[in-house]
């Protein structure tokens, strides 16, 4: 019978439970294949609040603008690059004044409307790394 010496043991129980971290560590999961950051979109509905709910409503589903929440965002916006969108908002928003809220924002408030559209949010933020996926939320 072969016998294994306990600092043996103790060198394959640290090295198994190393290996067990690790494993959760780089485990890929839901959260980091979402779109946004939750913090990135909570503070996106601030900024869409401030700039955009005149014409969009709080709620977003459009007044003096369209709605950018539900069937008529997606068949806008759906199956399209992200970029699609933001250099829409980026060139024709707000009406009043395109082309005047800072980038961060935009991102911000883009992850907001994402959000409301059932996109999943995840461990990075929003932003141009992000600009060639296409917009499905499934």
């Amino acid at each position: 019978m072969l016998s294994i010496s306990p600092a043996t043991r103790l060198v394959k129980l640290t090295a198994a439970a190393g290996i067990a971290c690790l494993a959760g560590v780089v485990e890929p999961s839901v959260a980091a294949d979402g779109w946004f950051t939750q913090a990135q979109a909570t503070q996106g509905q601030q900024y869409f609040n401030n700039q955009c709910a005149q014409c969009h409503r709080p709620d977003l589903k459009g007044a003096a603008g369209p709605a950018l929440v539900g069937p008529a965002f997606l068949a806008t916006w759906g199956n399209k690059p992200l970029s699609a969108l933001y250099t829409f908002e980026h060139t024709k928003m707000p009406a009043v004044n395109p082309g005047s809220v800072p980038p961060d924002q935009l991102w911000a408030i883009t992850a907001f409307i994402l959000e409301k559209n059932g996109f999943a949010a995840g461990s990075a933020a929003l932003g141009d790394a992000a600009s060639s996926r296409v917009l499905t939320s499934k």
